[in-house]
């Protein structure tokens, strides 16, 4: 439907009408920039009305406009999200499930570009929708007694009380709304007026509208009268999307680990699944995720305490932040203002991005890693070399620093002293004696002197009496030990039952261990230098100090075999399982790019992965054929329906036999009048001077020619009859 003629709309931006539009959009967008501490969430729309009311002409309901306003709040909603990390404590349940950090300024900045076109009833019915639409999410009511603002922390009061505020800006918009259509209905006149225009329908609507903040006010004593069942009713839906996440993701970087049931289920049903991609020059190897000190009864535990990592937060880049372990060995002294700059050898940077896996803030990284950088408020390392990452945006991924190339590096802190050394050593009182045993057959009357050798014979026990294989038995004995039952009886097992009996046996020897989990990356994707851990990559291992060396060394006790992660990396991929893994990895890190504030980067990424794919394209014969094939049918197909729109159709037969006869009458013709007609010229003028006999024969012809249906033989063969008649008639000139 078109717009009303400009003659009917009250002309200009008044400032009554800015008024209401203040009124009706600015309320929601105060309350959820105090409620998020996100101050353009209010100066854009605010910004969008003062244009709005400076502008002298509206503009027009064509498609332009209206594609390039949407596209206009769809990135003013989108890029700031991507740039700046909100708290989600400051979520209730429907802020979380809506998204509101999208969906509220989503909703504003096209209510107030939506008043750049005429005040139609459709354009106003639509803003007052979307302002009404943002208010009523900004009502999810969540705990802000403790909360403050950092930037709008002039605001703190309103947001202690926000129940108070929320009620005091409803109100303004409820007030707001009905004088707002009023002034709409004024602005298309009807031809005709009557009762039913002039009391009825805005009497309807004015009650409606009244009605809106008496619902809103009983919904509000229904939710505070029954606050236990909504609350039960929010755990059960955040219940629900946990488990939605932990079918989609796997959760492998826990406090603990249980030895009777280390294998999580969906790394037996789709071991190939995905869980990190990593870029780098080299293989990233060891990627550390979990430490463990203490063992009883078959369960790893380990310390969650940390310290806070320094931070350094650029101007230049809009949201990446670098966090760095204070002097740290062999690491550089100063962070160069460039985070992406070239690095001097043997440092080395890693870009980890993570699909399939769940990691709550935990970043699985090598033991030599000594900067972090993420878009996150803030970070902290355990004493044990864990990092772990607050209020992280995981879609943005994470770059890590480590001072050398070493797959295996192991994290050189702390120092054990004499504490700490008694309980790394520390054994459970039941396996002592059996621990003693093995170390007495292990080395077999040896006394070695230095502490590798005592490693080198563990590693080698193990690898010559037990065999790596997922189809670990546990003992039916609750009290027996799964790590003794690994080594006298059962024999074969996973990766965790090799780390944790050369941990003990260690341990039996006098030497500090602590046992490590997470992934080894090192299987290189084909085509894109970059690196992919699967759910099959992961691993455990353990970690020993020397005290004669002064240093931690990682530990394989596994055999390697052709399950093992490290030989992952000369198997051969599918092709297309690798171009899809390959579109997924450019995707993913574009978008990172986009919000760690690296926009050219991930411009750079779509092109070399573009030109990637039509490299390999080209060196593909089946592949190119395949195309060529595609684009011709395409061509093809394209050509006829544009013959089809032009009408122009091919003769058939017998229009062509007598078209050809007509043109032989009139080349035979021309040889006797000596004058031949011009491709431009028509029939009828050309022949308008002619004897009867040739101007009948032009008639018919064209009779023929030019009807729906094609003439039959016969007519035809009359036809040809007819001009040769004509011919021997005419006397020559």
């Amino acid at each position: 439907m078109n717009a009303p003629s400009r003659s009917l709309l009250y002309k200009g931006f008044s400032p009554g009408s800015l008024l209401l539009n203040i009124l009706l959009i600015l309320p929601p967008a105060f309350l959820y920039s105090m409620k998020v501490d996100m101050p353009h969430i209010f100066l854009i729309p605010a910004v969008i009305l003062a244009i709005c009311f400076f502008k002298r002409n509206y503009l027009p309901y064509t498609d332009r406009p209206i594609i390039y306003c949407a596209t206009t709040a769809l990135v003013l909603a989108v890029i700031p999200d991507m740039i700046v990390t909100v708290d989600e404590a400051r979520f209730g349940l429907f802020d979380l499930m809506l998204r509101s950090s999208l969906v509220v300024p989503l909703l504003l900045y096209t209510a107030a570009l939506s008043c750049f076109f005429s005040p139609n009833p459709y354009r106003t019915g639509l803003t007052a929708a979307l302002a009404v639409a943002a208010m009523l999410v900004c009502g999810d009511i969540f705990n802000s007694r403790d909360l403050s603002n950092t930037v709008l922390s002039f605001l703190d009061e309103p947001l202690k009380r926000y129940r108070t505020t929320y009620a005091t800006a409803a109100l303004i918009q409820a007030m707001a709304l009905p004088y707002y259509f009023y002034l709409s209905s004024r602005t298309v006149l009807p031809q005709k007026r009557s009762w039913k225009t002039t009391w009825l329908r805005p009497g309807l609507q004015l009650l409606c509208i009244l009605l809106i903040p008496v619902f809103a006010l009983y919904a509000s004593k229904l939710y505070y009268a029954n606050t236990r069942f909504f609350r039960h009713l929010e755990l059960y839906f955040l219940r629900v999307g946990m488990r939605q996440n932990q079918g989609r993701e796997m959760m492998l970087l826990s406090s603990s680990v249980n030895l009777r049931a280390t294998l999580h289920p969906r790394l037996l049903q789709d071991p190939e699944k995905v869980l990190i991609r990593a870029r780098s020059e080299t293989p990233p190897g060891y990627l550390r995720g979990g430490v463990y000190t203490s063992y009883h009864s078959g369960r790893w535990a380990g310390k969650s305490t940390g310290s806070e990592l320094q931070a350094i937060r650029r101007a230049t880049i809009l949201s990446d932040s670098t966090f760095t372990i204070r002097d740290y060995p062999g690491a550089p002294a100063a962070v160069p203002d460039n985070p992406r700059a070239p690095l001097e050898p043997p440092l080395r940077r890693i870009e980890l991005y993570f699909d399939g896996l769940l990691t709550r803030g935990t970043i699985p990284a090598p033991g030599n890693t000594y900067r972090l950088d993420a878009v996150a408020d803030g970070a902290e390392v355990t004493e044990n070399g864990i990092f772990q990452l607050k209020q992280w945006k995981r879609d943005g991924g994470c770059t890590v620093f480590t001072t050398g190339p070493l797959p295996q590096a192991a994290y050189q802190a702390p120092q054990p002293d004499t504490a700490l050394s008694r309980e790394l050593t520390q054994l459970p009182y039941p396996l002592q004696k059996q621990m003693a045993k093995i170390v007495e057959q292990i080395l077999s009357g040896r006394k070695p002197r230095k502490d590798r050798e005592k490693i080198d014979a563990v590693t080698a026990f193990l690898n010559r009496h037990c065999r790596y294989s997922l189809d670990f038995r546990p003992s039916p004995h609750r009290d027996s030990d799964p790590v003794l039952h690994f080594l006298s009886r059962e024999r074969k097992g996973h990766c965790e039952l090799f780390a944790s009996s050369a941990a003990l046996l260690l341990r039996s020897m006098g030497i500090p261990t602590r046992y490590v989990t997470g992934v080894v990356c090192e299987e290189r994707h084909p085509y894109s230098p970059y690196y992919i851990a699967r759910a099959a990559d992961v691993h455990a291992w353990c970690e020993a100090w020397l005290p004669d060396e002064k240093q931690w060394i990682t530990v394989e006790a596994t055999p390697f075999t052709d399950d093992f992660a490290m030989t992952r990396s000369n198997r051969k991929q599918k092709p297309f399982s690798s171009f899809l893994d390959l579109l997924k990895q450019t995707f993913q890190q574009a978008f990172a790019d986009i919000r760690r504030g690296y926009f050219a980067d991930a411009v750079l990424t779509l092109i070399e992965t573009a030109v990637l794919f039509l490299h390999r394209i080209l060196l593909h014969p089946a592949i190119l054929s395949a195309i060529g094939i595609l684009v011709l049918f395409l061509i093809r197909k394209k050509l006829r329906r544009r013959k089809k729109q032009t009408g122009i159709s091919a003769p058939s037969g017998e229009i062509r036999r007598l078209a050809s006869i007509f043109a032989s009458f009139e080349k035979q013709l021309a040889k006797k009048s000596r004058r031949k007609r011009p491709p431009e010229q028509t029939l009828q003028v050309f022949y308008a001077g002619a004897p009867q006999e040739v101007r009948s024969l032009v008639s018919d012809y064209e009779q023929l020619r030019y009807r729906e249906q094609p003439p039959d033989q016969d007519s035809i063969l009359a036809f040809e009859r007819q001009c040769r008649k004509v011919l021997t008639q005419l006397p020559p000139r």
